[in-house]
């Protein structure tokens, strides 16, 4: 099963980038979610541009967060989006 396969690849992956995977599956889950919703939803303002998401996604796995400057504390930042959507 895919799941599996994907548990078992986890334990190839340095303890050091396991936050920066989970951050990724995560939001992309997020993501995955949002598009669900946008199926039921007539609201332009909630589309998500893919395109936009996929340059993000490299950017923050390449390591450039330069673009990201107008965010002070990430951190905070984060757990803001994750109250918002909760």
């Amino acid at each position: 099963m895919i799941k599996d396969d994907i548990i078992n690849e986890l334990q190839y992956i340095p303890e050091s980038k396991l936050q920066a995977l989970y951050e990724l599956i995560h939001y992309f889950r997020l993501g995955i979610n949002s598009e669900i919703v946008q199926e039921f939803s007539e609201d332009e303002d909630l589309k998500i541009d893919k395109d936009q998401c996929l340059r993000t996604l490299q950017k923050i796995k390449q390591g450039d967060l330069s673009s990201f400057s107008e965010i002070g504390d990430i951190k905070t930042y984060i757990q803001d989006l994750k109250d918002e959507i909760s």
